[in-house]
């Protein structure tokens, strides 16, 4: 049997404290392909960290530092 079928309870176990895959593969060791492989087959249902959440924030323009007036 595979490692993914072995393993099955525990990274289950692992997935439920887990809120993106990047968590679940730092936990288990392993790369981003395995674990989002590991996602699909097993039904995890992990949001991928790549994919952004949540409302779009607009760009604001950041007014540039003044230079320090020389005392007189």
């Amino acid at each position: 049997m595979s490692e993914l079928a072995d393993r099955a309870d525990e990274i289950r176990g692992l997935a439920q404290s887990c809120k993106t895959i990047n968590d679940l593969a730092k936990r288990l060791g392993w790369s981003m392909e395995v674990t989002r492989h590991a996602n699909t087959v097993l039904g995890l249902g992990l949001a991928d960290a790549k994919l952004r959440t949540g409302p779009r924030t607009e760009a604001r323009s950041v007014p540039k530092p003044q230079k320090a007036k020389p005392k007189a």
